[in-house]
């Protein structure tokens, strides 16, 4: 069977190409002409180089495709117009969606995210598939209300019946090539004092990357799953800065046991921004004011669907992740 990973070059997407390689799929990666594809050629993937942004350039990608993995986004949550997330995670979902149908694909996987609930899982109780989605719609937002009116479009396609369409939707997500979370916590922790933004240590639904890539898979190749939308998280508690100390430990770093204050980090925040808007540089900064309120938000998600009706279970502890994380990471610098 000939499967199409979008966002191939990702955290998620490159971990679902190898969990798919590994199972013995034909593995077709979609990348864009600017994007570093060395790890992706070295799985043997065959690589087609495309824009979901450009919808004329989708039909050779798509041909002889049974089943689309669809992981590609705009991930600079709180960075960005909303022109560039709605061009990138809306239109391109879209684009990819009418050409999938065309092609005759049969299943389509959406990857979407569990930011989509907004306020409604950060209340104390975890939010379900079914939890109404709470989100403003402001520029700390735009990514979340993407994903949301991504995902409504997908299921727009299953309820026309023009494609059977599954969705997840991941908390946080972590492991080798990851450029956002595991990145600035490890950047934080190698600075050569190191002091922790804030005093909370919200709860998180963090998982491993190959962990959510199995679910994926599961998800986009089950009869039961057509139609269905499915939460993916751990099944025990996981907090923020125990995650963090836990890879201060395998950087061999000092724990992050000093607090900055909350709204001196945040200041600090907001003057990294707005140099970066002066300066008009289009790569998000180290840290942002939207990313400083995250590190001190709790994200609860409800996962036992996907546990009783697929069987599925995270498999990489977060120890085990962590050293996996440190030990690529290592590999990178010295290379």
């Amino acid at each position: 069977m000939k499967v199409l990973v979008t966002g191939a070059t990702g955290l998620l997407g490159s971990h679902i190409v190898e969990r798919l390689v590994a199972q013995g799929y034909q593995v077709r990666a979609l990348a864009r002409k600017t994007s570093d594809v060395g790890h992706l050629r070295s799985t043997g993937v065959e690589i087609v180089f495309s824009d979901i942004e450009d919808r004329n350039s989708l039909p050779p990608a798509l041909k002889g495709i049974s089943i689309v993995f669809h992981a590609a986004a705009r991930v600079t949550p709180g960075w960005g117009s909303w022109q560039q997330f709605e061009a990138t995670i809306v239109r391109g979902t879209e684009n990819l969606l009418r050409a999938s149908a065309d092609a005759g694909v049969w299943r389509f996987l959406q990857v979407s995210s569990g930011d989509i609930y907004g306020e409604a899982c950060c209340k104390g109780t975890p939010a379900r598939e079914s939890t109404p989605c709470q989100i403003a719609f402001k520029p700390d937002n735009y990514y979340q209300c993407a994903k949301l009116q991504a995902e409504k479009l997908a299921f727009d396609y299953h309820r026309q019946e023009r494609l059977e369409v599954s969705a997840i939707r991941p908390g946080w997500v972590y492991g080798p090539r990851d450029r956002l979370l595991a990145d600035r916590i490890a950047r934080q922790l190698e600075m050569p004092i190191v002091v922790w933004p804030g005093k909370a240590n919200p709860r998180i639904p963090l998982l491993f990357a190959s962990d959510v890539a199995d679910c994926a898979i599961v998800v986009a190749t089950s009869e039961k799953t057509v139609g269905q939308v499915y939460n993916v998280g751990p099944p025990y508690e996981v907090r923020l800065r125990d995650f963090a100390t836990t890879m201060a430990r395998a950087l061999g770093r000092p724990e992050p046991k000093v607090s900055f204050p909350y709204l001196m980090a945040y200041a600090a925040c907001a003057v990294m921004e707005a140099w970066s808007r002066l300066r008009r540089v289009n790569e998000m900064p180290y840290l942002t004011c939207s990313g400083l309120r995250l590190l001190n938000s709790e994200m609860l998600l409800d996962v036992s669907k996907v546990r009783k009706e697929l069987g599925w279970e995270p498999k990489v502890s977060v120890d085990e992740g962590v050293s996996l994380y440190v030990e690529w990471r290592r590999r990178q610098k010295k290379g």
